[in-house]
């Protein structure tokens, strides 16, 4: 809880600080944490993903910098709103479909969406983001500073989005099958774990999960299963041969302590070999 607090408010913080001023730094900051948080409040006391959406992010927005216009009357209304509308769509809504998922094209979509390259378990994010804001502070280089900050975060996001593709790649090789689903999400809180993505692939015959690691180089199955129609849950795959004639698995049956063979030529119709 407190790292998902710390992701959201210090990011929208080091988003603010993008329009400020030495001068007005505890104004963006505060303007900042506090908008990056602001989605998650009707969410959970009104249990409601309209303030998750994109399409009310402006209004939100406007809003918020109206009220503050009329408190800090000297400060430009256009600064307000832009500092407002980045907390909330890049510091709270992006990231939560980055990460776990949000309503984000509420009410035109309303399934929760998800691309799922950041664990909210990683501190990564927030630390960046904590490092260039207080490096602005002690320079008195804001803006400069909240840019650098916002560029790490980019690239650690860059190389989650690559990292993912190494392993779904690795993935498609390990288990040449065709999928009916396939999730890949991130489960380590630093890129260089022995695991930082799990896996769970499942078509019409087969189920695999697992875990690996950033590149793919290292996958650890859990489990890997080849289901016949109406047979259930026990044949576990223990090598998968493919040649230009045909794919020959061989598995373990698990209800009768028995190592049996299965061969197919067009990888849909699998049929057991003799004994």
């Amino acid at each position: 809880m407190l790292n998902d607090l710390l992701h959201h408010a210090l990011t929208g913080a080091l988003l603010a600080l993008l329009f400020s001023t030495p001068r007005k730094f505890g104004l963006y900051f505060m303007l900042g944490a506090v908008a990056a948080l602001l989605p998650d409040a009707p969410k959970e006391l009104l249990d409601s993903p309209l303030l998750h959406a994109l399409i009310v992010a402006p209004f939100i927005a406007a809003l918020g910098a109206g009220i503050l216009k009329l408190i800090f009357k000297t400060e430009p209304y256009l600064r307000l709103f832009g500092a407002f509308l980045a907390a909330v769509v890049f510091g709270h809504q992006l990231l939560d479909w980055l990460d776990n998922g949000s309503e984000i094209f509420y009410p035109f979509v309303k399934d929760e969406l998800e691309y799922s390259l950041i664990s909210k378990s990683t501190p990564i994010v927030w630390l960046a983001a904590l490092a260039a804001i207080a490096a602005g502070l002690a320079f008195k280089r804001i803006r400069l500073c909240a840019a650098a900050g916002v560029a790490a975060i980019l690239l650690f996001i860059g190389f989650q989005f690559a990292s993912k593709a190494m392993v779904t790649a690795a993935l498609a090789e390990k288990y040449p099958f065709l999928r009916d689903a396939e999730t890949v999400y991130p489960i380590g809180e630093w890129p260089w774990e022995r695991a930082t993505w799990s896996y769970v692939l499942k078509s019409e015959f087969f189920t695999a999960s697992g875990d690996s690691n950033a590149t793919g180089s290292k996958i650890n199955p859990f489990h890997f299963y080849f289901t016949p129609p109406g047979e259930g849950l026990h044949y576990r795959v223990e090598e998968w041969t493919e040649s230009d004639e045909a794919i020959v698995i061989r598995c373990f049956d698990e209800d009768n302590g028995q190592i049996v063979f299965f061969e197919s030529t067009d990888g849909l119709d699998w049929r057991p070999l003799p004994s």
